[in-house]
């Protein structure tokens, strides 16, 4: 049908189909780690093209009808979206056990509970204050079901808020219903982006976090699909006709396109400023309606699989980087290929054979897509139970729980020294001789070492450690955490007055010398940061106690920066064990370990303190691995597990058993 208002709304439109292909390959090529850092703007794409669809759909029915039968509406949505869905959060959630990454094991069942009832974003807002692309999000093999929920959410709002203005304005003769839908879009529209820009530019906006906030809200995003539905209320004088005009804005519009995939990164602020290019390079190539040719029918076809690519590409990638978790982007594509074949087969059984036949009561099909996944979850509880019992499992998964554990850590997140310490952290309280234990996390994952020697050393031992905060003077301007700020001062100043026999400092010195960038992008010289580091210590040593600088532990993080044992599975810990470590690879070869020594051995030496390394102790032979003698040695890429602890025990004994001096190591 047309109208002498508006452009056409019927017809096919092949070359949607070739947008909607080249939005899910973008998106697919994103998350396999394959060159386009902006893929991600695959998903903005799709929130165009449904606006422009659905728009067309419910503008179509609104001229012809005066009103919208939403009973078909939302029949078609639901069997269009549901069955495919619940058929793949099914599948998830019974293979998560066995195939997703142990950090995702808690949010996998909630995320499908959330998708199942069309609330995954709000869900993945509330427990993902970080947003999309932190790495604790990339765990979940049901991330990708937010944007479903966007889009379910948009259905349930647009066309009652269409319909709504349009039976208000027939009933006056003088008000033109197509005009009050165009005011009404350009509203949402203006507001949405307001909203959307606002967020993205000021933290903490409303109190809320503020840039997840507008990667995940509908309201932040309603704009999008907005800007589909503008092209369709668009005046029909505006339809392009000419040949070579429609090649100008296709050329325009899919150039912006890939700008945009090229040129945007995870570093972007998104959504905001920058994704108007995606969105309305998006627009200009629907409203170029450009003639398809031969040449892409690939993106056709892709098209036309689009939905089912995307159901199942993410799950499947998650479970390949579990499996192979340092083999790169390799096992990723492959993933990517298979979830491409189980589109086809979903589309081809489900959508065109099945649910056609099955679903005459729409009801019914919608409580079934509901109800299994829940079934489903329930089902998961004893698989996961029986598979956390094996023993395979149970070591790879151990270091995961330690870290876990260690968070929750008391002497931690301790106060300053001169506050009266928790029972956890002082041992042997009645002992004439003290040793203090300060510094960061670094610190804090000594404390089973330390509690296990207490019992042979007559000697009062206190554990005093703050988590993200090295005891460090030179740090105090550069944090705004007033427990921080607290803890230094009052751990240094106490033991300035209150002399102790031993003071123990660790902390992660290389990690230091990384925050000390400036707000112009300069960086501290060596010679800078190592001043800093000895001022400290110096401060210690003129108390009169023996000062001890732990030696920076030989970290993974420079091996292999993205490895953590939550990054693994089940099955691959039971096909090979070493699977969910790193690669092995040699200290000195890191720059973490490099840069920690060089600066640690110079600050000691200024200070006239000693220095004690466990090189020898974690990498035996000068080779680092995850498992020695079957026992996992780290928690992750920053710290060592009870079992790594251990390994430090006896020559830890030996340090502070033997009488001072002064001499480091190295």
């Amino acid at each position: 049908m047309t109208t002498p208002q508006i452009a056409p709304l019927t017809g096919y439109r092949a070359d949607i189909q070739v947008l909607r292909g080249l939005a899910v390959l973008l998106v697919v090529m994103y998350h396999a780690d394959l060159v386009l850092d902006g893929g991600y703007i695959g998903v903005d794409m799709f929130f165009v093209i449904s606006g422009f669809v659905i728009g067309r759909l419910i503008l179509r029915e609104l001229l012809s009808t005066g009103t919208l039968s939403f009973r078909d509406f939302y029949a078609r949505r639901f069997r269009r979206i549901l069955p495919a869905l619940a058929l793949m959060l099914v599948t998830v959630v019974l293979l998560a056990p066995m195939l997703a990454p142990f950090g995702a094991t808690a949010t996998t069942n909630q995320t499908a509970a959330a998708s199942a009832l069309f609330s995954a974003n709000f869900f993945l807002y509330a427990n993902q204050v970080d947003g999309y692309f932190a790495i604790s999000s990339t765990l979940n093999p049901l991330l990708h079901t937010w944007s479903l929920a966007v889009e379910e959410q948009f259905y349930f709002s647009i066309p009652a808020a269409l319909l709504l203005v349009w039976r208000r304005s027939r009933r006056r003769v003088s008000h033109d219903p197509i005009a009050s839908a165009r005011v009404l879009v350009a509203i949402l529209t203006a507001g949405s982006l307001g909203l959307c820009i606002a967020m993205s530019l000021i933290p903490d906006l409303f109190g809320l976090h503020s840039q997840s906030f507008a990667y995940f809200s509908p309201f932040t995003r309603a704009w999008e699909f907005c800007i589909g539905i503008a092209l369709v209320l668009l005046p029909a004088r505006w339809n392009v006709t000419h040949p070579l005009t429609r090649l100008i804005l296709a050329v325009a519009g899919y150039s912006g396109l890939l700008v945009s995939a090229l040129m945007l990164s995870e570093t972007t602020t998104f959504p905001g400023l920058a994704t108007l290019l995606p969105v309305l390079s998006t627009a200009v190539a629907i409203h170029a309606a450009v003639d398809t040719g031969p040449f892409t029918r690939p993106f056709v076809f892709l098209g036309d699989n689009s939905y089912g690519w995307y159901l199942w590409h993410w799950p499947l990638i998650v479970f390949a980087a579990a499996f192979w978790p340092n083999a790169g982007a390799i096992p990723l594509a492959g993933a990517s290929v298979a979830a491409l074949v189980l589109a086809v087969l979903t589309r081809q059984l489900l959508e065109i054979r099945l649910v056609p036949t099955a679903s005459r009561r729409i009801g019914t099909l919608v409580a079934a897509c509901i109800v299994l996944p829940f079934l489903a979850i329930a089902l998961s509880s004893p698989i996961t139970a029986r598979v956390d019992n094996l023993d395979a499992v149970a070591t790879a998964k151990s270091p995961f729980l330690d870290f876990k554990r260690m968070r929750k850590e008391v002497c931690g997140f301790g106060p300053a020294l001169d506050i009266k310490l928790p029972e956890a952290c002082l041992l042997n309280p009645d002992s004439t001789r003290t040793i203090t234990l300060i510094g960061d996390s670094n610190a804090t994952h000594l404390a089973p070492a330390m509690r296990n020697i207490s019992s042979r050393l007559d000697a009062r031992i206190e554990i005093v450690t703050r988590t993200s905060c090295p005891p460090l003077i030179a740090f105090i301007p550069r944090t705004q955490d007033a427990k921080c700020i607290s803890y230094i001062r009052g751990t240094v100043e106490h033991l300035l007055a209150h002399p102790r026999d031993t003071v123990i400092v660790a902390v992660a010195t290389s990690a230091w010398f990384r925050q000390q960038e400036g707000p112009n992008g300069t960086r501290s010289t060596l010679a800078e940061v190592t001043e800093q580091l000895s001022e400290t210590l110096e401060v210690l040593a003129s108390s009169g106690a023996r000062v001890i600088l732990i030696g920076e532990l030989p970290k993974p993080i420079w091996g292999d920066r993205n490895w953590s044992p939550e990054n693994c599975s089940a099955v691959a810990a039971i096909v090979d064990l070493d699977r969910c470590g790193f690669p092995p690879y040699r200290p000195d070869s890191t720059v973490q370990f490099t840069e920690s020594l060089a600066m640690e051995t110079l600050a000691v030496k200024s200070a006239g303190v000693e220095r004690w390394a466990f090189t020898d102790e974690l990498c035996p032979d000068a080779l680092c691995r995850q498992f020695i003698d079957g026992e996992p040695v780290w928690r992750d890429a920053g710290h060592i597990t009870p079992y790594g602890a251990a390994r430090m025990e006896k020559r830890l004994l030996e340090i502070l058993s033997e009488s001072p001096d002064r001499r480091a190591d190295g």
